[in-house]
């Protein structure tokens, strides 16, 4: 692993824990994982589809809540956004030393 993907896993840890911790919101959180996500130019395929599928479920998540005009997820959604970030935060964990 290179000092520049370090780098990029230890900041995806810290949007996951800004959101968790309520300094970042949902919108903010989905656009910078995916700049990341984008950016790390790992070669792990197996990775690559599972932190995808985490990702999408957040990126659902927000879209059907904007879509219902929500002004918040709802029970369901609000476990399936954490799950998501419990699954992100071990596969990123995963990945570094």
């Amino acid at each position: 692993m290179t000092s520049d993907q370090d780098h990029k896993f230890r900041m995806m840890l810290l949007k996951l824990g800004a959101f968790e911790n309520g300094q970042l919101a949902l919108d903010s959180l989905i656009q910078e994982l995916e700049g990341l996500f984008n950016a790390v130019d790992l070669d792990d395929q197996d990775w690559r589809e599972d932190f995808w599928d985490a990702w999408g479920d957040l990126e659902i998540s927000y879209a059907l809540a904007l879509n219902r005009g929500w002004k918040s997820l709802d029970e369901v959604r609000e476990q399936i956004v954490a799950k998501a970030v419990t699954d992100l935060k071990s596969l990123v964990g995963a990945k570094l030393p």
